[in-house]
């Protein structure tokens, strides 16, 4: 038990010495049997801090002597902050009363603050280049501060002396090109902290441009991402139409943009340009090819969009036409694979594709949301198929296949259609690519590459480039304008290829051996304990540990691995700008800023299973 006394301030203090004043028994002399600390006199002007312990604390276990010390810890702290206290309240005493001050700030209102140069050096690099540096500035008793108005130097100035600041919406940008200035970090970090915190529809965007003037990354970040969740209510972000358009290029051209469809896109750019179209007008031919016309409303596309005067006179009308004529609206033209293709993250739906135990039926369950946070699943297709051997995703649906069998699920018009299938070495790793189904490899491990495409009316098998290491179900996944095959059974190689010059080419091996087998799921890939998927500038591969690769840079990171070890079919997909992981055991959410697994359990169905799959796909179609 441990009893505090605080100094008695009617005392006279002047006359005890620094060491009096500070001075703390610590003698551990036994007490009475009551077990009560006692506080002593060292003497008739001085207290002293007696500490003392029963015999039976001394003599207690582990548990005892861990709260003791954390206790003493925490009596350190509090000496040390009201020492650091009383410091400070001291320093502005000295300055208050000009005692030793030795150099005076001039401000832009010819106001003068008296200062002491060791505390101006101490709070502030650039104080201290100055008056070390040698400079006239330096020697000079008076020095002339004009990079802020008074009252935020007067502010800066007396959070020196005292360590306290107030922040206020009405300071906080000047407070932070203050700090800026002023080479003071810890300040700039601290105003950084306010600004994060109170980030709003009001400022976020001021607050994102702040932020990339002044490199405070966290800011940027969390006003980004602010404006990227808003951006349905873009006619309620206060100064939207500030933006410049290098940053209106960011935001159109990100994934993570929520909304409904593209029809808020174009409605907010248009808007942008109407702001000032003088200036904006010729900007917007720049801007079009952002927009990802395709999963805008075909009402939008044919009532506003083709008939809009910017489109008409900009040129950029062929974008209007090109989505029209898709395979996302009328699909009277061959298949289009570009950048205005790639669905945004809000354009995906979660899905459950699972193999019941014991009636061997697959049924797919799409998840909602209940008030924003849990979630509902739904069963919109009970029986698909009696059973499967793999599973494809494609942007427009998935293959089931069985043997001699293929089906295409489209989960929103809740339709299934057989598809012409030719048998094909079921050791192969399947994956869709550009509007084909590849299969890699087979058993034994073989270099082999086909294709079929099941949109001809007699589909068939056709050879492709081999690749250069024969593999038995490699890890398939589709970056960019590539393709990467990972491993396979026991082996390490990193194969890449290139559609464009039809070549593959050996990249880096993989940090571990691959012991699985393999199926692909679009730009996704699973295997017996491995999964892999692309999401953002790096493919992850996770199973029973955690890798990334950098294709760009080609380069591997080892990352957290699950906290579940999966002996089963894991499945991986990107939802939420994460990754899900899981099987008919366990589920779980990968943050990859974060470098950290959440438990997902409550995504598992209650049924039993044989096999789950959870997969993320684009649910906008133009002709619903």
């Amino acid at each position: 038990m441990y009893i505090f006394s605080t100094r008695d301030p009617t005392r006279n203090k002047k006359a005890r010495s620094c060491a009096e004043r500070v001075s703390v028994s610590q003698k551990g002399t036994q007490v009475s049997d009551s077990s009560k600390a006692a506080i002593s006199y060292g003497s008739a002007d001085r207290y002293f801090l007696s500490v003392r312990r029963t015999t039976a604390e001394f003599n207690a276990g582990e548990k005892t002597r861990a709260v003791s010390d954390q206790l003493k810890t925490e009596m350190s702290g509090l000496n040390l902050d009201s020492h650091v206290k009383a410091f400070m309240a001291s320093l502005r005493k000295l300055q208050e009363k000009e005692v030793m001050t030795d150099v005076t700030l001039i401000l832009p209102d010819q106001s003068a603050i008296p200062c002491h140069k060791v505390v101006l050096m101490a709070a502030s690099p650039f104080f201290d280049t100055m008056f070390q540096s040698g400079l006239k500035e330096g020697a000079e008793q008076n020095i002339q501060l004009d990079f802020a108005d008074s009252d935020i130097i007067k502010t800066l100035v007396e959070f020196f002396y005292t360590g306290d600041i107030e922040l206020t919406e009405g300071n906080i940008k000047e407070i932070v090109a203050g700090s800026d200035f002023l080479c003071c970090e810890h300040l700039e970090a601290h105003c950084e902290e306010y600004l994060i915190e109170t980030v709003d529809l009001s400022n976020c965007i001021s607050y994102y441009q702040l932020g990339k003037v002044f490199d405070l990354k966290l800011l940027i970040n969390t006003a980004f991402d602010f404006i990227m969740f808003k951006f349905q209510k873009f006619r309620e972000i206060s100064d939207f139409n500030i933006l410049t358009e290098d940053e209106l290029v960011e935001v159109v051209s990100c994934d993570r943009l929520n909304v409904e469809n593209e029809d808020v896109v174009f409605e907010a750019v248009v808007y942008w340009v109407n702001a000032d179209p003088d200036a904006r007008e010729e900007v917007f031919p720049r801007i079009a090819p952002l927009i990802r016309f395709p999963f805008c409303s075909e009402t939008a596309l044919t009532e506003n969009i083709c008939c809009n005067t910017l489109m008409q006179t900009s040129g950029c009308i062929d974008f209007a036409h090109e989505a029209l004529w898709s395979q996302f609206h009328l699909n009277c033209r061959p298949p289009i694979h570009n950048a205005r293709c790639i669905p945004r993250h809000a354009f995906y739906c979660l899905f459950q594709l699972i193999e019941l135990k014991f009636s061997k039926q697959v049924a797919l369950r799409v998840a909602s949301y209940i008030d924003g946070s849990g979630i509902k699943w739904e069963t919109v297709m009970p029986r698909i198929a009696q059973t499967c051997q793999k599973f494809i995703t494609s942007p427009f649906g998935l293959y089931l296949i069985d043997n001699n069998d293929c089906y295409f699920v489209e989960h929103k018009l809740r339709r299934v259609t057989p598809l012409p299938w030719k048998p094909v070495d079921l050791d192969s790793t399947l994956a869709f690519i550009n509007g084909r189904i590849f299969a890699f490899g087979g058993w034994p491990a073989s270099k082999s590459v086909k294709s079929i495409n099941l949109k001809e009316s007699n589909p068939e098998w056709k050879s492709e480039q081999d690749m250069l290491s024969g593999e038995y179900k490699p890890l398939i996944v589709q970056f960019a304008n590539k393709v990467y095959a990972f491993g396979g059974w026991r082996t390490r190689v990193t194969q890449e290829f290139d559609p464009a010059s039809n070549e593959w080419r050996m990249r880096s091996e993989m940090p571990w051996i691959s012991y699985g087998t393999a199926v692909a799921f679009g730009n996704v890939a699973v295997a017996l304990d491995d999964a892999a998927v692309a999401l953002g500038d790096k493919i992850y591969i996770f199973g029973n540990h955690g890798y990334s690769y950098d294709p760009e840079n080609d380069k591997w990171e080892v990352l957290s691995k699950p906290t579940h070890a999966y002996s089963s079919l894991p499945s991986a997909t990107v939802w939420n700008g994460k990754i899900l992981l899981g099987n008919r055991d366990h589920a779980e959410e990968y943050d990859p800023v974060a470098d950290r697994w959440s438990n997902r359990d409550e995504l598992l169905p209650d049924w039993d299973i044989n096999k789950m799959i959870l997969h993320a796909s684009c649910t906008l179609r133009g002709n619903e």
